[in-house]
């Protein structure tokens, strides 16, 4: 016959037992199976895959809108320098280049020149590496190898033409020294004055400039030229933003804006005729 004592410890036990099961049961309950972490990990992974493309898509017609705003100070700096001189900036097509760890390479090229003091770039006569942004596209693009550059703006200084050529069918000015005035502009709301230009060849950085291949670009358009970096560029997902003569901004494709016919190239030129003499170069 088993003591009371006895029975009240093995009763003690199976009590503990029972505890530990229970204990176990429930962590049981409240652990993942690999099942349901499979589970998880698919539904984070459909989130993600539905997220992120709208974030991009967010980022970029942000970038888009920075670069049209940016478009839009020009114009109102070639409208304040129109009512100073009534006339356009002039280009003989020079620039010099500086490079900044966070903007990239910043063209200062001898049209942007002009206006910087009418949209705020220059700081006591001393340009500011911080304000020149508004100077370039904002979609800065970079390479594997730290390729910097992508992203100037160029100016429609030569129309269907050459730059600086005497018939005077852009808005850069003939000869290296007349300026275009502003009455030589036939139809302002439907003239290109400038916008995104292609990135040219990627290059080694000028002695004392930090290491990385950069990109640099024409400083003008070319729309008739061979040299592609001298075409309109397609940084906002395919597209090219244009600033018109008039201060309006428009988007297209490239190939809009460098297409043959008549109407599209009228407007690269000041007398609003298309020119197709000048096609072939």
């Amino acid at each position: 016959m088993v003591s009371p004592s006895k029975m009240i410890h093995r009763n003690a036990q199976n009590q503990k037992a029972l505890g530990l099961q229970r204990v176990a049961r429930r962590q049981l309950r409240n652990a993942f199976t690999f099942v349901e972490l499979l589970v998880v990990v698919t539904i984070i992974g459909l989130l993600a895959s539905m997220l992120l493309p709208g974030l991009s898509k967010a980022r970029t017609a942000a970038v888009a809108t920075e670069c049209r705003g940016n478009l839009r100070d020009l114009g109102l700096g070639i409208r304040m320098l129109l009512d100073e001189s009534d006339a356009y900036p002039q280009s003989l097509g020079l620039s010099t280049l500086t490079l900044n760890d966070v903007y990239g390479l910043l063209q200062m090229d001898d049209w942007k020149m002009q206006l910087a003091p009418h949209i705020g770039v220059v700081d006591s006569s001393t340009v500011s590496l911080l304000k020149m942004r508004k100077l370039r596209c904002p979609q800065i693009l970079t390479t594997p190898d730290g390729g910097r550059g992508n992203g100037q703006y160029a100016y429609n200084g030569s129309g269907t033409g050459q730059l600086q050529a005497p018939e005077d069918l852009g808005l850069g000015g003939s000869n290296g020294n007349t300026p275009t005035p502003e009455s030589r502009v036939k139809a302002p709301s439907d003239m290109i004055a400038a916008g995104d230009v292609a990135s040219g060849r990627a290059g080694n950085p000028p002695p004392g400039f930090p290491p990385g291949k950069i990109f640099s670009s024409s400083g003008t358009f070319d729309v008739c030229g061979g040299n592609r970096a001298a075409w309109p560029g397609s940084l906002h997902n395919g597209q090219g933003n244009m600033l018109f003569c008039d201060g309006h901004v428009e988007s297209a494709r490239q190939t809009n804006w460098i297409s043959t016919n008549h109407a599209t190239r009228a407007r690269w030129n000041n007398d609003h005729e298309p020119h197709p003499e000048t096609w072939k170069r």
